[in-house]
């Protein structure tokens, strides 16, 4: 396979940044992308526009054969000794289809063959790729057998808070100290492109952990103006790796998280989404309505009716607390 032996300095590489430039001012100012989102393609499309330029080709001018070569090409650089697994190599081409498809429609180019290409050849892939096992979504009982045992009351606040009110690592981290209603018992996450609703309910022993992380507040102190509601050991705002740590450091000690554990061997992990995914689990098991449980984990709504059907707050609140189960008390 024939390669450029510096494609930092190619032509093919100086255009592909230049295009990746334009796609991210599109991305940023014009469909307004989250930042969560703009963290994961900003890196991948940079990636593949380096890939493409070793191969000596703009994003333009791919097609299906320079697709084939760059499979090859990021299934070679990956530690994992499989490939790739089929996720990640449908999201690189998602965010790739992404990028060709603003080309054309910018008149920067003519030919998108990703879609006939992953149509193709990604079903292939992904039976011939390791697949994840499923989250695992530990006992109730467990869960408080954990969370008793977490004597800080920042880490304690926030496993409660992701227990109880099923939101995304994100939108915690987002979370600021005026986002807590302590009176009503509820939260108000920050704008989102994932989530159709705000506001969320949480109960008294959430509100009762919150209340007593605020009142330790002398423990963790805080930059001049800091907003956060959770905050790290440089008094800043969290970020994803700060609270990814304080949910699987308590798991790991009691036998829910393996950090040696493969990405793929997600039944040995446990981070913040495994709360969403037990959330969500438990209220379905206590009779929850499937609306409520949408609406509460900021879902779309699930069609024509439930747009034009309102349900109240106070119909949400009640379906809520009959539902969620206590966990320290357990």
């Amino acid at each position: 396979m024939d390669r450029i032996g510096n494609s930092d300095t190619s032509p093919e590489f100086e255009e592909n940044m230049r295009l990746v430039e334009l796609y991210i001012v599109d991305l940023t100012e014009f469909q307004q992308m989250s930042k969560s989102s703009l963290r994961s393609y900003i890196p991948d499309i940079k990636s593949a526009a380096r890939t493409f330029a070793e191969l000596g080709v703009t994003f333009p001018d791919i097609r299906k054969n320079h697709l084939k070569q760059f499979v090859s090409i990021i299934n070679e650089r990956t530690e994992r000794p499989n490939g790739l697994s089929h996720s990640r190599m449908k999201y690189i081409f998602t965010v790739l289809n992404s990028m060709i498809e603003f080309l054309i429609y910018e008149d920067l180019g003519e030919i998108n063959a990703v879609p006939g290409f992953r149509k193709r050849y990604l079903k292939s892939y992904k039976a011939n790729s390791s697949q994840s096992t499923p989250k695992q979504v530990p006992p109730t009982e467990k869960l408080s057998e954990m969370i008793y045992d977490i004597f800080d009351p920042k880490t304690r606040a926030l496993h409660l808070l992701l227990a109880k009110t099923g939101i995304r690592r994100e939108e915690s981290l987002n979370l600021d100290l005026n986002s807590v209603n302590l009176v009503e018992k509820y939260i108000l996450t920050n704008p989102a492109t994932k989530r159709s609703n705000r506001k969320i309910p949480f109960d008294s022993e959430c509100a009762d952990a919150i209340e007593r992380y605020l009142r330790s507040s002398s423990s963790y102190p805080r930059l001049d103006g800091e907003t956060a509601l959770f905050v790290n050991q440089n008094g800043k705002r969290c970020n994803k790796n700060t609270i990814s740590r304080m949910i699987n450091k308590p798991a790991e000690k009691h036998g829910l998280h393996d950090s040696t554990a493969d990405r793929l061997e997600q039944h040995l992990k446990f981070g913040p989404h495994n709360y969403r995914h037990w959330f969500t689990t438990a209220l379905r098991k206590n009779g929850c309505p499937e609306r409520i449980i949408r609406i509460l984990r900021g879902d779309a709504e699930g069609s024509v009716v439930d747009r034009y059907d309102h349900v109240t707050w106070e119909d949400i609140v009640e379906a809520y607390n009959a539902c969620m189960p206590s966990i320290i008390s357990t």
